[in-house]
């Protein structure tokens, strides 16, 4: 009898994910040069991250990328500045883009990597009408970027020691206001006495900023190994409201889309956080309030490791994008493939999704709404998924339909 509840389980379950399969690529694409490359940011119509070969022309250490995705316009850019560059993240301006990154630095200290968190002002063809540099003395690097008042921007990261204020221990949050002229306004920096280190950030639509990562927890002192955090900034600097999830299980937040009253965060979870734990990693949901409180939560995924990567809430719709090493949505195809899903913003739960990939490994690490009701996803592949493979890893970006 337990044999055939378990059948009946399993072919429910298989049942359930070939339900929710759907959508369709209209446009995808892969690039790529012999040496490693891969997207990690994306906005309504280009995408953005860091090559360390020829991939749109000559190679100067390692360059930031971006690549204009409009339809019937497909148009490549590499810095080609001296030294490091890795573009983490893009934000649209006015007739142009912001990227957000690390940069290389002189280091005091020899035997000790030195870099600076980086943001660039672009025009629309790529020419830099100004950059500005984040850090203290070690290493520091930024991460994400949001929308600040005035067409100005927010830049978050996270560094070691000293960047606003002395540091809580280990590597420290930051978070710091340009105008839209380049002047930084402010800047603040928050920690644990762990290390903290962030993954993502959203517009309040009050014109503060929503900031969200995990602490590396002690795990001789407690079970798990990272306790996730949500950061709130009012528009002149001053933390509002932090939140901390707890002990019971691993949560990395990973993802933050901003929605009416409050913000959804996505992240990943190594155990019964929200309801029952599937296998290998959950993606995990949970609506908090403009006030710090949670509302909505849940979790859900396959018997494997399901990574959310990027979030995005538009029209009445919570959307998410990243890797699963599992059938989440479809057979999987080796590897991790591809994903992302239309979530019900009632439950958080998924309405419909798609899975995709090489026999490699392939992520998607970005995602925006276009003006045409697509999703565009992009990431990183290490095989042949949208094109014959170049070398090491090549980006890719795609646009996709989901009902």
């Amino acid at each position: 009898m337990r044999g055939t509840l378990r059948t009946l389980l399993i072919i429910a379950l298989l049942q359930t994910a070939a339900a929710l399969a759907a959508g369709s690529v209209v446009w995808s694409a892969q690039w790529g040069s012999p040496a490693w490359e891969a997207a990690f940011g994306a906005t309504a119509d280009a995408v953005a991250g860091w090559t360390a070969g020829n991939l749109f022309g000559p190679a100067n250490g390692v360059d930031t990328f971006l690549v204009n995705v409009q339809e019937g316009k497909t148009q490549g850019w590499q810095s080609g500045w001296p030294g490091l560059e890795r573009a983490y993240a893009i934000a649209p301006a006015p007739s142009g883009y912001y990227l957000g990154g690390t940069v290389g630095a002189p280091a005091k200290d020899a035997m000790r990597a030195q870099t600076d968190a980086l943001l660039v002002r672009l025009d629309g063809a790529g020419k830099q009408l100004w950059r500005a540099r984040v850090g203290g003395p070690l290493k520091d690097q930024g991460r994400a970027l949001a929308p600040a008042p005035e067409g100005g921007v927010y830049l978050a990261g996270f560094g070691d020691g000293r960047i606003f204020s002395a540091g809580g221990g280990g590597s420290d949050v930051f978070v710091a206001r340009f105008s839209a002229s380049g002047e930084r306004l402010w800047g603040v920096q928050w920690g644990s006495d762990n290390n903290d280190f962030l993954t993502a950030a959203a517009p309040d639509g009050e014109g503060g900023v929503y900031l969200t990562g995990f602490s590396d927890v002690d795990e001789d002192c407690r079970r798990v190994s990272e306790r996730g955090f949500l950061l709130h900034y009012s528009a002149a600097g001053e933390l509002l409201w932090k939140y901390r999830w707890g002990y019971d299980a691993a949560t990395r937040p990973t993802a933050l889309a901003t929605a009416p009253g409050g913000v959804w965060v996505l992240g990943q979870t190594d155990g019964s956080l929200y309801g029952p734990f599937n296998g290998g990693r959950d993606v995990f949901a949970v609506f908090l309030s403009a006030a710090g409180k949670p509302s909505v939560a849940t979790q859900w995924g396959s018997a494997a490791a399901d990574l959310p990567q990027a979030a995005v809430y538009a029209g009445g719709r919570l959307y998410v994008a990243g890797a699963t090493a599992g059938r989440l949505f479809a057979d999987s195809a080796g590897g991790y493939d591809a994903f992302a899903a239309a979530l019900d913003p009632r439950t958080g739960r998924p309405q419909s999704g798609w899975q995709a990939g090489s026999p490699a490994r392939d992520q998607a690490q970005a995602l925006a709404l276009t003006p045409a009701g697509e999703l565009l996803l992009a990431g990183v592949t290490y095989g042949d998924f949208y094109g014959r493979s170049a070398g090491q890893a090549d980006a890719w970006a795609a646009r996709l339909r989901l009902p």
